[in-house]
This record gives C-alpha cells, structure tokens and sequence, in this order.
C-alpha cells in the first residue's frame, strides 16, 4: 500500500496512496501487522473556515456549529490499531499526499 520515496537515517518519507475517511487495511511499518487502521477526526483550520462561512449565511439557525458535528468537514488521522503509532491522514481541504514515518 505504500511506496517508498526516500531514505534517511531516522525517517522514512513514503506516498499515502489508499488513506481516506474509513479505517483501511494495512501492514504497520513499526509492529508489522497487518490490521485495520483506527481513525480520529480533528478539527482543522477548514473546519473554522466553513464555519465562518456558514455562520454567516446561516446565522439565523447557527450554521457556524454544523461542520463541528460533521465528519466531512474534519481531517482523519489513521493509527494502527495494534501499536497505537500514527500511519497517516486523509486531508480534507488540501490536496498533501506525503507523511514521514518516524522509526
């Protein structure tokens, strides 16, 4: 699932190229487990952004809370599910591909 870039002495630069908003099945590169990914989703700068924005055309009714309680307007953080240690993310607004694995 994943393909490696380049290689230093403490990091592993490698492309995410089947993370998305649901957990995935994948070999964890630090406990070498084949598992399926545990997913967080956090609140990010486009979470505010579309807040901002929807708070004011929707004032009325409180637009500015609706991606607050939304997954799709959130980033999603894939962990192993074995180990605990982060395997990637899944960007909502931008179009970033690339995680350094520390090891």
């Amino acid at each position: 699932m994943y393909h490696q870039i380049q290689r230093s002495r403490d990091e592993i630069e490698m492309d995410l190229i089947q993370v998305g908003s649901e957990p995935v099945g994948v070999r964890c590169p630090y406990c070498q487990e084949d598992v399926m990914s545990r997913v967080e989703y956090k609140v990010t700068m486009c979470t505010h952004v579309i807040a901002l924005i929807l708070g004011i055309l929707l004032w009325w009714m409180g637009g500015c809370l609706i991606p607050y309680f939304l997954k799709r307007w959130k980033d999603v953080e894939h962990y192993c599910s074995n180990c605990g240690k982060f395997l990637g993310v899944h960007w909502r607004c931008a179009k970033r591909r690339k995680h350094i694995f520390r090891v």
